[in-house]
């Protein structure tokens, strides 16, 4: 059974919509081209120009669709759901079907007089039977250049500030932060590098010690790679697919490498926070 309540990536930037768009675009133009289906063999004057032409009728729907996505994504805090991605899709198709319908009777078959009661016969005879070829393709671009967003935790909120003491194998190692002041952990050879916040200015230091035993001096931060452990507080992004995936963290540049091992919980904690967030 689908799962509609659960939290997916969202293409949110216009420049990722507009490449899916023109790639979209471009498949339905390309089929009619080369394989000529519904006997589009004909001959008719700039045959390949009016075919093209089925691009911008993708294209435009797409583009028209998306400021009123965005719209719908802020007002649920930034968050997108399985079921407002399948009422996207079906919204849009809708509107590309509209849209090719009338450009196939007055710019490629020239047809003089348009009767709008046949726009369901042409949805069933010519719309439908590319569905299973662009739909497919379109919801897999829309999850490689998707993100998944997170809100921050507003530190004003917070009543009670516990401090800690992060204790590498020397007794002389040792960081003394506020809890919430802690934003990852990298691991490297015998060293755990430790970054957190000062200030509103990031600070690193240097630790002899396991990111395992730094996981049980912080035991509300997450591990998200066997090299990497994060404050889900400041995590703000997550992006890639199935194969790579990566996290943005606020007041950090670099990307920090999710391991698929780690990201079936992460997703559920991220999905479990979205709803608790809700109106």
């Amino acid at each position: 059974m689908i799962a509609f309540n659960k939290t997916i990536a969202y293409t949110k930037t216009w420049k990722h919509t507009l490449w899916i768009a023109l790639l979209v675009g471009a498949i339905l133009p390309l089929l009619l081209i080369t394989l000529e289906p519904f006997d589009t063999s004909n001959s008719f004057s700039y045959k390949h120009l009016r075919l093209a032409g089925y691009a911008i009728c993708i294209v435009l729907p797409i583009l028209v669709v998306h400021p009123f996505e965005n719209y719908v994504y802020k007002r649920q805090v930034k968050r997108w759901f399985v079921l407002n991605e399948f009422l996207y899709i079906l919204v849009t198709l809708f509107l590309i079907f509209v849209c090719c319908f009338f450009y196939h009777f007055y710019v490629v078959s020239g047809a003089s007089t348009l009767n709008t009661s046949y726009i369901w016969g042409f949805i069933g005879t010519f719309g439908l039977p590319f569905t299973p070829i662009i739909v497919p393709l379109w919801l897999y671009l829309r999850s490689k250049y998707g993100v998944i967003e997170v809100p921050l935790q507003d530190k004003k909120n917070v009543i009670v500030e516990k401090s800690i003491t992060i204790q590498g194998e020397s007794k002389s190692e040792t960081l003394t932060i506020l809890e919430s002041d802690f934003i990852y952990a990298q691991s490297q050879q015998n060293y755990v590098e430790v970054f957190y916040l000062t200030k509103d200015e990031v600070q690193q230091k240097m630790l002899r010690s396991t990111l395992s035993n730094i996981i049980k001096q912080l035991p509300n931060a997450w591990q998200v790679h066997r090299s990497y452990l994060v404050n889900l507080d400041y995590l703000t992004a997550v992006e890639g697919n199935a194969r790579k995936r990566f996290m943005k963290i606020s007041h950090i540049e670099e990307s920090i490498p999710i391991s698929q091992k780690y990201y079936a919980a992460l997703s559920k904690r991220l999905s479990d926070s979205s709803q608790d967030l809700q109106y």
